[in-house]
């Protein structure tokens, strides 16, 4: 059954508090660190400033480029209220719109994927090309000095890193994304080639819960041991073996080999990318704001999370396998396997739900302790001073 939504005293927390809050819980080295500060998770305030500030302005994850490979295909999205269209342009490069007829704003596409030659809008017929052109618009010949040229789909920015999709509703963002992850890519994740994974899942998912809850859990391992007993604590990780990364203003990681050679979450025979205890390394990282990603030998696991609001979050989510990996499978498993594995991801998703939905309700108290942080939980403060930088002026 699924738990109510919560009422907080702390929703009325003005901006201004909140910042405060959240520039204090930066200012401390990791050494004296505290959790990040409910009044975050559940100032209105606050909510309307970060989705503003973080995701009308940051790269944000929509899905991944083999999802799309050829011409036409597409996916939706949706970030920060605006609906977004990701489609294969025929030069091969990823295009990105806002999902609205330029006529009267009707959603244009429905559906979270498929495939088009043009998009036509379902009110009055207008056509678009997969580049956003207006191809066709029925009677507007009746419009003196109506010109198609300036009346295209609205354009987004978008850019691919190790095969996944990003859309920024930024004119200009913040950042190129390839040089902000290049330390990232080149120091840790990049031996993986992501890029070849090849998508087998993709799913969606709606908690009770404040967005920066599930980025909370997700990463930190602390809680596995203990939390994931049917699913990721089988991996046999011993705690002392993690290690969290280097601080950076544009994402954050900590790693740690299992102590099996082989087997699930161990490198197929077959892959020549890794070697030595990457062979069976696993990595949990976050490119800010809410893209999160388990990377491992044998398969990835993403999500990109979006608030719906203060107490609740929608989540797309996937996973995908090496080609080594997928041609193991003979074609007439394939289906057999595939259900095991999403019953696998489920089950691991319904533990964390528990866990985060306990989270968002723990926190909605204006009476807490002070809190504190476990070693490997460096993670949480590395995305709190990320907070500071981005949310951290009341505007």
């Amino acid at each position: 059954m699924r738990s109510a939504q919560v009422f907080s005293p702390l929703a009325d927390v003005p901006l201004c508090r909140a910042v405060e809050l959240l520039a204090g819980a930066a200012a401390r080295p990791f050494e004296q660190a505290c959790p990040i500060p409910a009044a975050l998770n559940h100032s209105r305030a606050f909510h309307d400033h970060e989705r503003k500030s973080v995701f009308m302005q940051e790269w944000i994850c929509v899905g991944r480029g083999d999802e799309i490979p050829n011409a036409g295909d597409y996916l939706t999205h949706e970030i920060a209220g605006v609906a977004v269209l990701v489609v294969r342009q025929g030069d091969g490069h990823v295009g990105a719109f806002v999902n609205a007829c330029a006529h009267r704003f009707a959603r244009l596409v429905s559906g979270e994927a498929g495939t088009a030659k043009r998009f036509t809008c379902p009110y009055h017929a207008w056509t678009y090309g997969l580049d956003g052109t207006l191809l066709r618009a029925p009677y507007m010949d009746m419009k003196a000095g109506f010109d198609p040229a300036g009346h295209g789909l609205r354009g987004l920015n978008s850019e691919i890193w190790e095969g996944f999709v990003y859309v920024s509703l930024a004119a200009e963002p913040r950042t190129q994304l390839a040089a902000a992850l290049a330390p990232l890519c080149d120091n840790v994740v990049g031996r993986y080639d992501m890029g070849c994974y090849q998508t087998v899942i993709r799913d969606t998912m709606s908690w009770n819960a404040n967005w920066k809850n599930l980025i909370e859990n997700f990463t930190e391992s602390y809680h596995v041991p203990m939390a994931h007993k049917q699913t990721f604590a089988k991996h046999g990780k011993p705690l002392a073996d993690y290690v969290c990364g280097e601080d950076s203003d544009h994402y954050c990681y900590h790693r740690a080999p299992q102590q099996a050679e082989t087997g699930s979450g161990a490198a197929h025979p077959a892959n020549d990318r890794l070697e030595g205890e990457w062979r069976r390394m696993m990595i949990d990282f976050c490119i800010f704001p809410s893209h999160l990603v388990t990377l491992m030998p044998d398969y990835l696991w993403y999500i990109s999370v979006q608030p719906s609001g203060i107490d609740r979050f929608c989540a797309t989510w996937g996973v995908a396998i090496p080609p080594e990996v997928r041609a193991d499978i003979a074609d007439n498993d394939f289906d057999a396997w595939l259900v095991q594995l999403h019953d696998y991801m489920n089950l691991a998703n319904s533990e964390d739900e528990i866990l985060v939905e306990a989270l968002h309700r723990g926190t909605a108290s204006p009476m807490l302790p002070q809190g504190t942080f476990h070693p490997i939980e460096k993670n949480l403060w590395q995305f709190i001073r990320y907070l500071n930088r981005t949310c951290g002026a009341a505007g």
